[in-house]
């Protein structure tokens, strides 16, 4: 029933700061109020999968979703494409049409540092340290003075991270939609942004390498 696995190995370039928070109950370098999420083994900070996979359907959703009145007044944005739902639905859930596979085709893994990024970051920031600290403050409309000033972590820009999407393709699905619409959510993530505070600059990424999926020989 699974007729092929294909894979899409991508390097991600932070073009601007990124912060994706991690654990608020301890300070980290600088006495950072909002850190960033890291690999305990090692301190270095990584893009969830989970993170991508939300924002990269929130997208989408935003693109091909439709309006779905639930009640007399609430209102939520749902994907109705089978194809694309298909896409990121779990195991299980019981929103698949009957006779259709309900399992999530695509998997998205963790993004990590690349070691050459780790070493140059390392170079300028010092040994075992992967991340700046970068001062925030509100700023009274009234007057026009700052105040509450904030120390958010962040990686900083420049930064290449690799990651890697699996798609599975099962019997009578379709591939190159499949595909379409994992490529096309990727590129809506280089036009909007990735973790918090992207109105504000932070979070914007590239694909300097480009972006192809490549069968897996089974």
């Amino acid at each position: 029933m699974l007729n092929k696995i294909l894979k899409l190995e991508y390097v991600m370039k932070l073009e601007s700061g990124l912060h994706i928070g991690g654990s608020e109950d301890s300070f980290d370098i600088g006495g950072a109020d909002s850190t960033v999420i890291k690999n305990p083994l090692n301190n270095r900070p990584y893009i969830p999968g989970s993170s991508l996979k939300g924002k990269i359907r929130a997208l989408l959703t935003q693109k091909y979703g439709a309006l779905i009145q639930k009640g007399n007044e609430k209102y939520s944005l749902e994907i109705s494409d089978p194809t694309l739902k298909c896409i990121f639905t779990p195991l299980g859930d019981g929103s698949e049409k009957e006779g259709v596979l309900q399992i999530s085709r695509a998997i998205f893994r963790d993004a990590t540092l690349t070691e050459k990024s780790a070493r140059v970051i390392q170079d300028y920031l010092g040994e075992g340290i992967f991340t700046e600290i970068k001062a925030e403050n509100s700023i009274d409309p009234l007057k026009g003075k700052a105040s509450n000033p904030r120390f958010i972590e962040r990686i900083p820009a420049g930064a290449l991270l690799e990651g890697e999407v699996i798609l599975q393709v099962f019997e009578g699905d379709d591939e190159e939609k499949m595909k379409t619409y994992l490529l096309e959510g990727l590129n809506l993530l280089g036009m909007n942004y990735l973790g918090g505070s992207g109105t504000r600059g932070y979070g914007r990424i590239s694909y300097p390498d480009g972006l192809e999926f490549k069968e897996v020989i089974l």
